[in-house]
């Protein structure tokens, strides 16, 4: 599984389905007046995020119910977070496009409008132990959904948080390969649907597990770089 924790919705993306790249930032709107004789006049008029895109491979015994996941969450066309290392949105995916080459192997391209850069909006202004708090209490927002609680807030223990959170998304992704198998082995239509309710839990849990590692992983380095 990839180093990189990436989550969009209720869908944590795992080995080949997390990109290589991802693609954000946008600009600065201005306004640029031109002053006869040489030189202007630049007012900033705000922040103009720009598309968030990536794309990865589906592959696996669930690769085509991954797939529809994240077509459903375009079709719904409701704000949801966009989770990775340090960085948290709240996007609509514009555009998710997936190509059907077999079964188990399903290439995709999806890109997301930002909504809001919450992080952005408070970051600048907050002291360190300001941002670790926010962070934690973040992480927390995050436990019922993963099934993880965070045992304290010192840096000893979001360490040992970061260690469970590793192991519980093993875990996880292990039993969303078992629920993909089952899916695809499935002999009768109730067999079927129970499988995909396993798949849509633990695809639930990982994204759950995804943006609290984001955030623990935060805290984590603020709080050594406050201990200096």
């Amino acid at each position: 599984m990839s180093d990189v924790v990436l989550s969009l919705g209720n869908v944590a993306f795992r080995d080949m389905e997390v990109p290589e790249k991802i693609r954000f930032g946008g600009r600065q709107r201005l306004a640029v007046q031109n002053i006869i004789g040489g030189g202007r006049v630049v007012g900033a008029l705000g922040l103009d995020d720009g598309e968030i895109s990536f794309s990865g491979i589906f592959s696996g015994q669930d690769a085509a119910a991954r797939a529809q996941l994240l077509d459903i969450a375009r079709a719904q066309g409701s704000e949801m977070p966009l989770v990775w290392g340090g960085f948290y949105y709240l996007v609509i995916i514009s555009s998710f496009v997936a190509e059907y080459r077999r079964p188990n192997l399903i290439p995709f391209a999806l890109t997301c409008v930002v909504v809001s850069d919450p992080l952005a909006d408070v970051a600048a202004a907050l002291p360190v132990a300001t941002l670790i708090g926010n962070d934690i209490a973040a992480a927390t927002g995050f436990s019922g959904q993963a099934g993880q609680v965070l045992a304290g807030t010192s840096l000893a223990a979001l360490a040992a948080a970061q260690a469970g959170i590793a192991g519980a998304m093993g875990n996880a992704g292990t039993a969303l390969g078992a629920a993909g198998a089952a899916l695809a082995g499935a002999a009768t239509i109730v067999a079927g649907v129970n499988a995909l309710t396993q798949i849509n839990a633990r695809s639930g849990q990982l994204a759950g597990l995804a943006g609290m590692s984001g955030y623990v992983n935060r805290a984590v380095v603020n709080s050594a770089l406050e201990a200096v």
